[in-house]
């Protein structure tokens, strides 16, 4: 009886331990701001791994390698409200808050 609950708990560890390695490209993503297609193609990825390992190397590629698009877009937005304070102010000119503006916007 000994043995049946330990090799129960050997074999609980294991699937433990392969579902967080099969998660680590999702939170790489997550990370990184990845989002849309590119986070939902690492998750599809990711979880192919359990059936075909070359998927979950494919997955970790890619949340290394794609640029996280969420992250640069609430960046943006930070830099426009740094820029507005400025501008209200008076730390830089109509015709600066303008231009940067529109870099920031572009």
């Amino acid at each position: 009886m000994g043995e049946v609950f330990m090799a129960f708990i050997v074999m609980f560890f294991l699937v433990v331990v392969c579902l967080a390695i099969l998660c680590i490209p999702i939170m790489i993503a997550n990370a990184r701001g990845i989002c849309g297609s590119e986070k939902t193609a690492i998750i599809v990825l990711s979880w192919l791994g359990i059936f075909f390992g070359i998927t979950w190397f494919v997955a970790l590629i890619l949340s290394l390698v794609w640029h996280g698009d969420c992250v640069e877009g609430k960046d943006n937005l930070d830099r426009l409200e740094k820029l507005s304070k400025l501008y209200k102010d008076k730390a830089i000119t109509k015709e600066e808050y303008e231009r940067m503006k529109s870099k920031l916007l572009n």
